[in-house]
């Protein structure tokens, strides 16, 4: 499956855009606030039913207009269809796939498949244990029923803190408790198996991405840290983890907050033994982020067996000559979409299949084939 097109009608800064893709390597070229990341908005918009950016939907509409709309042409196996977003500031957003309306994102999710490259990745690395767990779980949302699982660990989370802070005057309370924690368990061991057995997967394709990127100087290692023991099977997973909320249940009814599980865990990445968080190079850290990505899109087509769309927003500004060579070979057999400032990292590589397109205030100024 590739992207053909996509046309932009009062999204964002445009007034209106049309641009037509080459199937291999697409690059988006302009100065910085001249709409290059609000295309791939829009190509990501028209996969996910939302943009990568977490902005709220009104937010995407042209500040002159109160409706936009985007199109989305793409080709599967010489078969032409057409995803169109409608959004408005008062209204909710309509979404059409060749002219029927979805009822759920599900529907939308499940016809294209992308993946986004931005120097916000780096936060997996720099910041708290919720991004690592975040960057983990959208590896692992490839596989059909995850994100429900999760959705519905969150909401039992949610419901049991909440009877812990304001049920205890209740009758039923041990009751109550006692039946949530029980659910609770089941869906938490779902997520502690999958997580654990998606880190060993991932750590195998990101050391050897590493270990390129390095010249074998480096050695790029994974752990799924949790304090809920993992014995390998679903019910030794559900046993310890029921256990650990039980030892720690008086704790927890005096904090009001569920101290074991999940929502606690942490991705640990190291460098030659060293966490990147507190001991890795600015270089290094770079580095690790974009072993991590190009494992999870292997990971990706692995699972999956179809190839997803790529999404590079101004990723090769953080790269040395090297590594951009690198990764544009390893992005060869894909569609990516690629914004930078200007062409200057395309003068020592040859690139044999793609187009360039120019942006300038929002209007498509030049266009060329490579």
């Amino acid at each position: 499956m590739f992207i053909e097109n996509i046309y932009l009608l009062y999204f964002r800064n445009f007034e209106k855009i049309e641009l037509d893709f080459s199937h291999k390597y697409n690059f988006i070229i302009g100065d910085n606030a001249q709409g290059k990341t609000n295309i791939l908005e829009g190509l990501y918009f028209s996969a996910k039913g939302k943009t990568f950016k977490q902005n709220k939907d009104r937010e995407l509409i042209h500040f002159d207009h109160e409706n936009a709309y985007l199109k989305t042409a793409a080709n599967t196996e010489g078969i032409r269809e057409k995803i169109e977003v409608k959004l408005s500031k008062d209204k909710k957003k309509i979404i059409r796939i060749n002219e029927e309306p979805i009822d759920t994102l599900k529907e939308l999710r499940s016809f294209f498949d992308i993946i986004v490259f931005t120097p916000d990745e780096f936060s997996i690395i720099k910041n708290g244990k919720s991004y690592r767990r975040d960057f983990l779980d959208e590896v692992i949302s490839m596989i059909s029923g995850y994100r429900n699982t999760l959705r519905n660990y969150k909401r039992l989370l949610e419901h049991r803190n909440h009877l812990m802070k304001k049920g205890k005057s209740s009758r039923y309370f041990r009751e109550q408790l006692r039946a949530i924690t029980i659910d609770f368990v089941k869906a938490g061991a779902i997520i502690l198996h999958l997580r654990r057995e998606y880190v060993k997967r991932l750590e195998y394709y990101a050391r050897k991405f590493h270990g390129i990127l390095s010249e074998e100087e480096e050695t790029l290692t994974l752990e799924y840290d949790s304090s809920v023991l993992y014995r390998g099977t679903i019910m030794e997973i559900q046993k310890d983890f029921y256990n650990k909320l039980m030892a720690n249940q008086e704790k927890d009814l005096y904090t009001g907050f569920t101290s074991v599980g999940p929502h606690r865990d942490d991705l640990l990445i190291d460098i030659n033994g060293h966490n990147t968080k507190a001991y890795a190079s600015q270089g290094q850290q770079r580095t690790a982020i974009l072993s991590l990505k190009l494992a999870q899109l292997k990971l990706f087509e692995q699972t999956k067996e179809t190839s997803p769309v790529i999404l590079l927003d101004d990723v090769f500004s953080e790269l040395d000559e090297k590594r951009i060579k690198f990764l544009l070979k390893v992005l060869s057999p894909y569609q990516s979409m690629i914004t930078a400032v200007n062409t200057d990292f395309l003068k020592n590589i040859n690139i044999k299949e793609g187009k360039i397109f120019q942006i300038e205030k929002g209007k498509l100024k030049d266009e060329l084939c490579i």
